[in-house]
C-alpha cells in the first residue's frame, strides 16, 4: 500500500496534488476545506476515491492516520497548521510563499528540524530538465563563475478577490514572482543586498485592489554576481509568464521556461548552442520526489530552508520598496 496522504486546501492546487498523488500511487485518505463548497467540489471530482471530509483541520490531524500532509493554502490562511502536524512527525508537502512574514517562516523551520520531519516547497520551476541540467553543470564546476540573473514575470488578471488584497496574499512578488526569485536563489546562490521599487499603476479603480501591479529589483551577492528581476500584472491577459537568463563565465542560459532553454557555451570555439527542451510536468515530479524521500528517507532538493531563504529574498525586495529603494540587506 502507497504512502497515506492528507490535503489541507481543496482549491485548484489541492484537486491537483490529489490527482498528482493518486497517479503517483499513494493514498489520500482525507481532505480538510473550511469552505463547504470547496469541499463539495473536490468531492465530486474525485467520487470513486475513499476520502474523508473535515471542517476543521485540529479535527482531521486528531482522528486521522497520513504520514504526508499536503498544505494547498492561501498565505493568510496558513495559521500553525505546519507545526502541528511536524509535531506529529508528519512529513510536509507546502506550497508557495511558505508564511507572509519571515517570522513565521523561522517557526516553520524550527519545527521541521525538532521534529525531524522531511520537506518539500512547491517552487515547481526547479523540477525542469534545462533547470537540473544547469544545476548539474555548477555542482561540477562547468559553467565557471556566477555573473548576471535577469528574471521576468507577467500576467493580466484579477485573479480571486483574495488575491488582491495585500493584506491576505503579500502583493505579487511575494504570491507570484516568488517563484523567478527562488530561480535566481537556486542558480546563483543567496543574494546579500537588494534594492526593489513597486507601485499600482494599472488598477486604481477597481476596488479592493492593494496589490503593487509593476515591480522591479536589482541585487548583489558575496561572489560578485548581480540579479535584475522584474513583474507586472498589467501585461497579455490569459498569459502567466516566468522567463529568465543565467550569465556564467563558461554558459549562457536563456529560459523560455523551466522546461525550455538554450544553453549558449562561450569557453568553446566556435561558440555552440544547445537547445534542451522537456515536456515532462514539474508539479508531477515535486510531488513523485516528495513521495521518493519519504520512502529513503532522505531530505527533498527544496525543502523548507529553502523556501524560507527565498521568503527573506521578497520580504527584503518589499521591504525596500517601501522605502523608495533603499538598498536593504536580504536576512
Amino acid at each position: 500500500m502507497g504512502i497515506k496522504a492528507a490535503i489541507l486546501g481543496a482549491g485548484g492546487m489541492g484537486k491537483g496534488h490529489t490527482r498528482r498523488l493518486i497517479g503517483a500511487g499513494a493514498r489520500v485518505v482525507c481532505v480538510c476545506d473550511k469552505s463547504e463548497a470547496a469541499r463539495k467540489q473536490y468531492m465530486e471530482e474525485f467520487p470513486d476515491e475513499d476520502i474523508k471530509v473535515y471542517e476543521d483541520f485540529d479535527e482531521m490531524l486528531s482522528k486521522e492516520e497520513f504520514q504526508a500532509l499536503f498544505i494547498c493554502l492561501p498565505p493568510f490562511a496558513q495559521n500553525g497548521q505546519f507545526e502541528k502536524a511536524a509535531q506529529k512527525g508528519i512529513h510536509i508537502f507546502i506550497e508557495k510563499p511558505i508564511a507572509l512574514t519571515t517570522k513565521a517562516g523561522q517557526e516553520m523551520v524550527r519545527a521541521a528540524k525538532e521534529n525531524q520531519i522531511i520537506t518539500r516547497v512547491g517552487f515547481h520551476m526547479r523540477q525542469g530538465e534545462p533547470v537540473k541540467k544547469l544545476k548539474k553543470m555548477i555542482a561540477d564546476g562547468q559553467t565557471g563563475k556566477p555573473v548576471l540573473f535577469h528574471g521576468h514575470y507577467s500576467c493580466n488578471s484579477l485573479h480571486t478577490p483574495w488575491w488582491i488584497n495585500v493584506d491576505l496574499c503579500g502583493g505579487q512578488i511575494f504570491e507570484q514572482a516568488i517563484h523567478v526569485y527562488d530561480m535566481c536563489r537556486c542558480l546563483m546562490g543567496d543574494p546579500k543586498n537588494v534594492s526593489g521599487i513597486m507601485n499600482n499603476l494599472c488598477h486604481n479603480g477597481v476596488n479592493g485592489y492593494t496589490v503593487e501591479d509593476v515591480s522591479a529589483s536589482i541585487a548583489s551577492f558575496s561572489n560578485g554576481a548581480a540579479a535584475s528581476i522584474t513583474a507586472n500584472n498589467c501585461e497579455i491577459p490569459g498569459l502567466w509568464a516566468g522567463s529568465f537568463k543565467a550569465v556564467y563565465e563558461k554558459v549562457t542560459v536563456d529560459f523560455k521556461d523551466q522546461n525550455h532553454a538554450v544553453f549558449t557555451y562561450t569557453d568553446r570555439e566556435p561558440v555552440e548552442n544547445e537547445t534542451v527542451e522537456s515536456e515532462n510536468d514539474p508539479y508531477v515530479d515535486e510531488v513523485e520526489e516528495f513521495l521518493g524521500c519519504i520512502q529513503e528517507g532522505c531530505d527533498t532538493s527544496c525543502n523548507i530552508v529553502e523556501g524560507y531563504k527565498s521568503l527573506c529574498y521578497v520580504e527584503s525586495v518589499v521591504s525596500s520598496a517601501r522605502m523608495d529603494g533603499v538598498k536593504t540587506a536580504v536576512c
